[in-house]
């Protein structure tokens, strides 16, 4: 699951016009850790018109609402399969 996660959040910030940061993945929580700071402040630099961190060209890039919104329904499938797995 964290693996998803993390690639979830890896292709999510690319969406957004940012590359995501490189780095060993020997650390799991210090590459957590800064992969959120990294989505923070490429979802917050695209909802002011600043330049992203690191940007790439994307094609048709997210709004951050779209962003948002999209990673509040992600989580959400995954809590109803959960609750599936649980009412079974």
């Amino acid at each position: 699951m964290r693996d998803h996660v993390a690639e979830a959040e890896d292709a999510y910030v690319r969406q957004l016009g940012s590359r995501p940061p490189k780095m060993a993945a020997a650390d799991r929580d210090e590459t957590t850790r800064v992969m959120r700071h990294h989505v923070v402040a490429a979802l917050t630099a695209c909802a002011r018109g600043d330049e992203l961190p690191d940007p790439r060209n994307t094609k048709n890039p997210w709004t951050p609402r779209y962003f948002v919104r999209r990673t509040a329904w992600h989580v959400l499938d995954h809590a109803w399969e959960i609750e599936d797995r649980l009412t079974k």
